[in-house]
């Protein structure tokens, strides 16, 4: 047992023992480190772990240390892990999948699922958020082509959004549900980037209290602690770029994406109109669940818009508490670069109050990316890699394969193609309708054979 507890940094790899390369002892224990000063480390085999619990002195509950969400990219999608997560340490964000994926049982059997939801009461009573376990993530790392072996800490946070979603098996093609957790992944400014593991020692050990124990924690962890809710962007974690992305780096896809793109364009080579209610799929998926698809315009005539959207700001359920804005959206299935003139063509567009979305299988030239920077525009850029990011998440979450996703959108666009005005968004009336009439059709298409 280690005499005291490690610093540890985001992003830093551990290796796993009989997993690791031999070339790579240097590297830490993961084993010892999530063992600490303590007599047990995690468990290798849990994707959803969390430390026994503790006596808390002077309270009549006990105290639950700490989860670790380990996740495995290698495996998304698979028969084992039929979801894909999301981990984004620079910019504060993980959606975690917990560990139910037996159809016929209720999601809370799961036992990471179940210990969660018994502590949900710590992270939303505020004279309970002091007790709150911390989530720890980790993902599977892949070091010089081995893909097992390693793990990569990619932060702590707590938990801002939990859903109950439902799956489906990839080769019996039944369905279960599960827990969809999202994380806010908090920041260590104040600790020079280092997360100090004598903090889970410390809330391991049932002698200290946790008043004493918060002293361990990081300075993020006792704002959220103190204000709740209303801090965690404050304490979020945000790693500052340049933003500018290389058409390189927008380039460098991985075999999955460029497989995608590779049959996206296919199936768009005689056609291209079609991939507008793809963008438009795409673009809403991106931008969030309060965002709408509305129609794609005319062929002719759209003066640099392809499709309409709207952004609902604030309350959905109040009229008076929510403000719709009005999206307008570019869509191109093309190989070349995206310009800055292209760009022109949609921000030309905007009114006062209004934003623009630009949706390609290409990249974005720099130039193009400087110019949008310098006059900071409200145009939301998609290029081709993170399009095939959404559409591998889509089919993964909708239970199709990509020719059916891709069908289904075409099916859309040839029903909701409208000479509106983008300024209709606003109206609640062109949405009643839209549902109905794919599924009227869809009924008396089959209603006729």
């Amino acid at each position: 047992m280690e005499d005291r507890a490690w610093k540890i940094r985001v992003g830093e790899v551990f290796r796993v023992p009989h997993g690791a390369a031999p070339q790579q002892q240097a590297l830490r224990s993961y084993l010892q480190l999530t063992r600490g000063t303590c007599a047990r480390p995690a468990d290798l085999q849990k994707g959803m772990f969390f430390y026994a619990s503790v006596t808390e002195p002077g309270h009549n509950f006990r105290r639950l240390p700490a989860f670790i969400f380990l996740t495995n990219p290698h495996k998304k999608d698979s028969e084992s892990m039929p979801w894909i997560d999301i981990v984004e340490p620079d910019v504060g964000y993980a959606l975690f999948h917990g560990d139910n994926r037996m159809p016929g049982r209720p999601y809370i059997a799961g036992r990471g699922n179940q210990k969660f939801d018994e502590v949900q009461h710590f992270y939303v009573e505020p004279e309970l958020r002091m007790f709150a376990p911390p989530i720890l993530m980790f993902a599977q790392k892949d070091v010089s082509g081995i893909r097992k072996g390693y793990r990569e800490f990619c932060g702590y946070g707590i938990p801002i959004r939990c859903t109950v979603t439902t799956q489906r098996e990839k080769t019996t093609g039944k369905y279960f549900t599960n827990l969809a957790i999202e994380l806010a992944l908090l920041h260590l400014k104040n600790e020079n980037e280092f997360f100090d593991w004598a903090w889970i020692d410390a809330r391991r050990n049932g002698s200290i209290s946790q008043e004493q124990v918060l002293k361990f924690s990081p300075s993020a962890w006792r704002d959220w602690v103190r204000n709740g809710n209303s801090s965690v962007e404050r304490c979020r974690r945000n790693v500052a770029k340049n933003n500018i992305l290389k058409q390189t780096a927008q380039a460098a896809l991985s075999p999955t994406e460029r497989d995608i793109l590779k049959d996206v364009h296919a199936y768009y080579a005689n056609e291209k109109h079609p991939f507008e209610g793809l963008a438009s799929y795409v673009a809403t998926r991106i931008i969030g669940h309060a965002c709408k698809r509305g129609w794609v315009t005319k062929r002719s005539g759209d003066m640099g818009i392809d499709f309409v959207c709207r952004l609902d700001i604030g309350d959905p359920g109040a009229q008076l508490s929510r403000a719709p804005i009005v999206v307008l959206g570019q869509a191109k299935c093309q190989k070349n670069p995206v310009s800055a003139k292209d760009l022109a063509r949609v921000v030309a567009r905007l009114q006062r109050g209004w934003m623009g979305v630009y949706v390609t299988t290409s990249v974005f030239s720099e130039p193009a990316q400087l110019e949008l920077a310098e006059d900071r525009y409200p145009l939301v850029l998609i290029n081709g890699k993170r399009l095939a990011q959404e559409l591998e998440r889509a089919i993964v979450s909708e239970g199709m394969n990509l020719l059916e996703l891709l069908e289904r959108e075409t099916q859309w666009y040839n029903l909701n193609e409208k000479p509106y005005s983008a300024g209709r968004i606003v109206e609640d009336s062109v949405f009643a309708s839209q549902s109905d009439v794919l599924i009227a059709k869809s009924t008396g298409a089959a209603g006729a054979s």
